[in-house]
């Protein structure tokens, strides 16, 4: 291949600036798609610094794709959605569908890999409807991959396969390699999270295959990882660890940081895991610090968000230009034809000027206090969105989750962007704790309580080594009236609480809960239990009764439902009624044989079926898991 000096003088040499541009278009984008991803940024900047005129908008549109997917390619999101962009309002002003399909579908790439899913979903979206529109089979298949991704992070697995099944046929259609390496890659994956490990390893062993044939060093250090990660859950650590660091180099080379971060993350947890080296495990911890820091923070967040917001910006303020060189080109050829005719009509025609003076004069006031509104409205937003991110870091992750209770669902609907329902889950000497909390209020009130009462409930068990449930919440009480007193002796804060403790030698079961009960699906004989809480909250009571403690034991299959009262206090259907309690507990029992997925989306569906059109009363939050 040639050196990018030597590409570069190839180039160079060519007299028409718009044939240079052309070329550093195609030298940009074969050097991506080899991983060569320095070269594939400098092709495209001068390529970019050509396209100086508008006829050449479109070329100058698919320079700035290729500058943002290298720039994804490196970990560098922020400035990749800027050239993103940038390079949209150039595909729309040209009227070229297929580059802005192209171009939504990379921007959707970086929101997955950030975890926001609903900006992700959101721009697949788009891609693909155009796709279909201008039948750009190649197109389909990424689009359709793309939002398989989406399904499995929201654990939707029987629509991902569906999606990537369909991928494969269409690759397989085009003679698209490359792409096919993708979807064994993706369905490797759901199958994993699916805990398939057999049909897992065949769908990645044969996207390694493809990608290590293509010579594509950052999908080969993907896939790598992906199967380290097989072993990995397996609790195979010796077979996990080699795959890890196999792929360090493949990512190295490339300078990819969102592989090198995912292999030093999974190492120090083989190594915590596996070996039980600290010493190793640190040192792999601190790498993977060092990558997480350099890919994640709050101020690419914040100025990913202004790209787009500019992005929208610019476009509405197009719009308005044209409107508004369209109304003078009217309100002139009026005055012409008025002022040829007659004289009189002159002077009418002055008035009206004056009033539309007027009126622009007050339009313009009323638009500069809209967009204050708007200003200080967007400013409250991204404050709530901020805290949201705070809130959401206290919450255990899922793999956190799947590791306390491989079998479970979790159902989190906050009515506001932040909640007053979280919940809990701890490991500390042999025991697992497991709690659904709803705290005073909802939205930012309700949220602040929550971490109040998250960081006591953490305090009771880490710091007093408090392992039965009744114990807890008293010390827990303890704790949240000494905090909320410091701000006024009668306030009435507090929260109410389920909470199981589950020893895992002896595998038994106790439960204590403050207002909040706990349903129990005997699965044997097909029928609910339902243990009932002290009707007392956590928070100031005038008479303060200690806390009683329930032993549970639990058969074979049978399923913990953990709840807040949002569910149950929810107003819709037809007459616009509460759903009740004994209405959620036959759900519960209709859909209690179904798989934790299935039941989950049940229960989902059936609470938004529910609601309708009418407003989310309150934060819902629902745990069910089986420990057996």
């Amino acid at each position: 291949a040639l050196s990018e000096d030597t590409t570069i003088q190839r180039i160079e040499a060519l007299s028409a600036p718009f044939k240079r541009a052309k070329e550093y278009n195609s030298a940009s984008q074969s050097a991506w798609e080899s991983g060569q991803y320095s070269k594939a940024l400098s092709y495209a900047s001068h390529g970019i610094a050509l396209c100086t005129t508008d006829d050449v908008n479109i070329l100058k549109a698919e320079l700035l794709n290729n500058q943002g997917i290298a720039n994804d390619y490196l970990g560098n999101y922020t400035v990749a959605l800027n050239s993103y962009f940038k390079a949209l309002r150039l595909a729309e002003q040209s009227n070229n569908p297929k580059i802005e399909a192209d171009i939504y579908g990379n921007i959707g790439i970086i929101y997955a890999n950030q975890l926001r899913v609903e900006r992700s979903y959101f721009y697949h979206s788009k891609a693909l409807n155009i796709r279909r529109k201008i039948k750009d089979t190649h197109g389909i298949s990424a689009s359709l991959n793309n939002i398989a991704i989406i399904y499995v992070q929201e654990k939707k697995f029987e629509k991902a396969i569906k999606n990537y099944t369909e991928c494969i046929e269409l690759d397989r259609q085009l003679g698209d390699t490359r792409g096919l390496g993708d979807d064994y890659n993706n369905i490797g994956l759901c199958y994993l999270d699916m805990k398939e490990y057999g049909r897992a390893f065949e769908y990645l062993n044969k996207a390694l295959e493809i990608r290590e044939s293509m010579d594509n060093p950052l999908g080969v250090a993907e896939t790598i990882n992906n199967i380290g990660t097989l072993y990995f859950e397996q609790k195979q650590f010796a077979k996990a660890k080699p795959y890890f660091l196999r792929s360090i180099p493949y990512a190295q080379k490339i300078g990819n940081k969102e592989s090198l971060k995912y292999a030093y993350s999974m190492l120090y947890q083989n190594e915590e895991k596996g070996s039980k080296d600290s010493t190793a495990a640190y040192n792999f911890y601190k790498l993977f610090i060092l990558y997480r820091d350099s890919i994640d923070n709050s101020v690419n967040a914040r100025l990913q968000t202004e790209y787009e917001l500019k992005y929208t910006f610019d476009k509405e303020k197009e719009v308005a230009k044209i409107q508004q060189e369209q109304n003078e080109s009217r309100f002139k050829l009026i005055i012409y034809a008025i002022s040829a005719g007659f004289l009189i009509i002159l002077v009418f025609s002055t008035l009206l000027f004056k009033r539309w003076k007027e009126t622009q004069r007050q339009r313009k006031i009323i638009e500069e206090k809209n967009l204050l509104v708007e200003l200080k409205n967007r400013e409250i937003t991204d404050s709530i969105n901020y805290a949201k991110r705070i809130q959401t870091a206290i919450l255990p992750s899922q793999q956190e989750i799947s590791t306390l209770i491989p079998n479970h669902f979790v159902i989190y609907l906050p009515k506001d962007i932040v909640s007053g329902d979280f919940y809990w889950m701890d490991e500390n000497n042999g025991y697992r704790y497991i709690a659904v909390a709803d705290c005073t209020g909802h939205g930012v009130p309700g949220a602040l309580m929550s971490v109040v009462c998250h960081n006591a409930l953490n305090r009771s068990v880490r710091e007093f080594h408090l392992t039965k449930p009744s114990e807890i919440l008293n010390n827990t009480r303890s704790l949240i009236i000494e905090e909320i007193s410091k701000v006024d002796q009668r306030i009435s804060d507090g929260m109410d609480i389920s909470l199981c403790v589950h020893h895992k030698e002896t595998n038994t079961i106790q439960w204590a809960g403050a207002n909040n009960p706990l349903i129990l699906f005997r699965a044997d004989i097909n029928e609910l239990e339902e243990l009932r809480p002290d009707k007392q909250s956590i928070g100031f009571n005038q008479v303060q009764l200690p806390f009683r403690t329930h032993e549970i034991v639990l058969k074979s299959e049978d399923k913990v439902f953990l709840f807040s009262d949002g569910f149950a206090d929810q107003f819709g259907g037809n007459r616009g009624k509460k759903f009740m309690s004994k209405n959620f507990r036959q759900l519960i029992l209709d859909s209690a044989s179904l798989s934790f997925e299935a039941q989950k989306e049940r229960l989902e569906d059936e609470f938004h079926r529910w609601k309708g059109s009418q407003e989310q009363v309150d934060d819902v939050c629902v745990i069910c898991f089986s420990i057996t």
